[in-house]
């Protein structure tokens, strides 16, 4: 189990949101619905990301409900993308000249400002925002390791695990061995080791 508890399901304040699932779901839905129609087949990474999100959470030990409230969290960490350019938005990381790259990168903000619009809570706002942070320290902020709310720590590793397993889905390769791969070399970089530990043992037992 994770170190640092899970905020999930719960306000900064620590009282009790036992409802803050449903209303995630309510309130983001129409923000991913703008945003599968600006990028078809976008809502299907954001759900696949809740997916291995909430999975991801059950492996560290969450309650129920906070898995429940980190996987509606984490269907909803793209929606800024509604304000990139298709043409960039589409292009891997690879192939952004650093224009582009900056472009991309505003999404983080805007899906903080969209879901603050939106009428979800400011705590869960600011995961979708630092899910742009890096463990080792050199994302934006400069936030490292436990400095990061863990809610962010999961999506990000959720996205790059989703991300890997589309990439093996086209090119004919091993899903899992290519997803637990990505993963594993990014572990301790970019994404918290034990996330990445979580996940890894998830797909393992999916692949049987």
């Amino acid at each position: 189990m994770s170190s640092d508890p899970p905020s999930a399901g719960r306000s900064p304040e620590g009282s009790p949101e036992p409802e803050l699932a449903s209303l995630l779901r309510q309130r983001g839905g129409p923000l991913l619905d703008g945003l599968d129609r600006h990028l078809p087949g976008a809502r299907a990474h954001a759900e696949a990301t809740a997916s291995y999100a909430f999975s991801a959470a059950v492996g560290l030990g969450f309650e129920r409900s906070q898995c429940e409230v980190a996987r509606e969290a984490a269907a909803l960490h793209e929606i800024g993308l509604i304000y990139v350019p298709v043409a960039i938005a589409t292009r891997t990381a690879a192939d952004r000249d650093a224009d582009e790259a900056a472009v991309w990168a505003e999404h983080y903000e805007a899906g903080y400002r969209l879901a603050r619009g939106a009428g979800i809570p400011e705590h869960v706002c600011g995961w979708l925002l630092r899910a742009r942070e890096s463990y080792d320290g050199l994302g934006p902020e400069g936030l490292s390791a436990e400095q990061i709310p863990l809610e962010s720590r999961l999506i990000r590793a959720a996205c790059v695990c989703h991300t890997a397993i589309a990439a093996a889905a086209a090119s004919g390769a091993p899903p899992v061995e290519l997803a637990i791969g990505a993963l594993s070399r990014r572990a301790g970089g970019e994404l918290d080791p034990r996330v990445v530990a979580a996940l890894g043992e998830i797909l393992e037992r999916a692949a049987g």
